[in-house]
């Protein structure tokens, strides 16, 4: 790969140089020439658009632009037609750039985009058909277990493996729950509902764990936050899930922020803890199925939460915290239907 990017960026830059080069060692009363070399400029900028996106066409047409600005002064006429021309041509190399540039990063974004849907949806259906395949036996299990501990005096001293059976059997529930829930199509039972009320009732549902490992969490709203169409239900499995993280990854006696406001037409909400934040490296991934750094993660909460909130036709950003740790922002459209 690193071989390709060299060579690609030897053919432009070779080509640039040989064309400069002919450009100023042409004479200047040969029109033709000069309108064949500037013609071939052009190539280069789509060809350098198509190849590295906006930056590496804006990098062409600016060192095209710089390289010719000293052939435009010693030519200079006075702003006759072919001044002019000349200078209009620096222009379009630019806008030429520009314009190849977004196409092609919309391009790569959108096959980017398909790629991991079709991942997604292989991955969904692997897991779903291996979830199934779970469930039953770890029914029968847990169900099996809870029974043999009832006929188990307290004092006999097997009973404490008997607890660490049932307790793994209910923690592979809970990740074959994941699973079904990941590979799963998502239908939302949308409603008006309030952001800040439903943070509130999952704050309510979190202060146990939060207490326990000795985290504060706070609650910032903005005044005036307008109600907006939301699955209720869903959301609160987001909200959940992104606070539960966030008390995770703080420290003993930090505090984690749940924050909420309007910007334009959107509800935002930001989820910040003060961990050690996530590597820059890892940042890519772990919105990735079965993508984990906890021992014991199934790696599908986060793309749970992505799937969630798409699903409201948002967006989930993880950001850096100005002080330490992460970021986690909800981007909702404001609807009212």
């Amino acid at each position: 790969m690193k071989d390709k990017l060299r060579f690609r960026i030897y053919v432009l830059g070779t080509t640039i140089a040989l064309i400069t080069f002919l450009h100023y060692a042409t004479d200047a009363r040969l029109m033709r020439y000069h309108l064949l070399y500037r013609d071939v400029y052009f190539f280069v900028v789509i060809l350098a658009g198509l190849w590295f996106g906006l930056r590496g066409a804006l990098a062409a047409s600016l060192t095209i632009s710089v390289l010719n600005l000293p052939f435009n002064i010693l030519h200079w006429n006075g702003m006759s037609i072919f001044d002019l021309d000349r200078l209009v041509d620096l222009f379009l190399y630019n806008v030429v750039a520009a314009a190849i540039g977004i196409l092609r990063d919309r391009q790569r974004a959108e096959e980017k985009r398909a790629r991991e849907s079709a991942n997604l949806a292989a991955a969904g259906k692997a897991v779903s058909a291996l979830a199934h395949d779970m469930k039953t036996p770890l029914i029968a299990i847990g169900g099996f277990s809870e029974l043999v501990k009832r006929y188990i005096r307290e004092d006999h001293p097997h009973r404490d493996k008997l607890d660490i059976i049932i307790g793994e059997t209910r923690r592979l529930e809970n990740m074959v729950k994941d699973m079904l829930d990941f590979s799963r199509p998502l239908e939302l039972n949308c409603s008006i509902d309030h952001v800040d009320e439903v943070i509130e009732e999952c704050l309510r549902m979190i202060e146990g764990e939060a207490r326990r490992r000795k985290i504060l969490v706070k609650h910032k709203s903005a005044p005036g936050l307008s109600a907006t169409s939301i699955d209720r239900m869903r959301m609160k499995q987001v909200l959940i899930n992104l606070i539960m993280n966030a008390i995770q990854a703080s420290p003993e006696g930090e505090t984690v922020l749940v924050e909420a406001y309007q910007k334009r037409n959107q509800s935002i909400i930001e989820v910040t803890d003060c961990g050690c934040g996530v590597p820059l490296d890892l940042k890519t991934e772990i919105f990735a199925p079965f993508f984990s750094t906890k021992k014991d993660g199934t790696g599908l909460g986060l793309p749970i939460v992505r799937k969630i909130v798409e699903a409201h036709q948002g967006k989930v950003l993880l950001l850096d915290n100005n002080r330490c740790g992460s970021t986690f922002r909800l981007i909702l459209p404001m609807r009212q239907r």
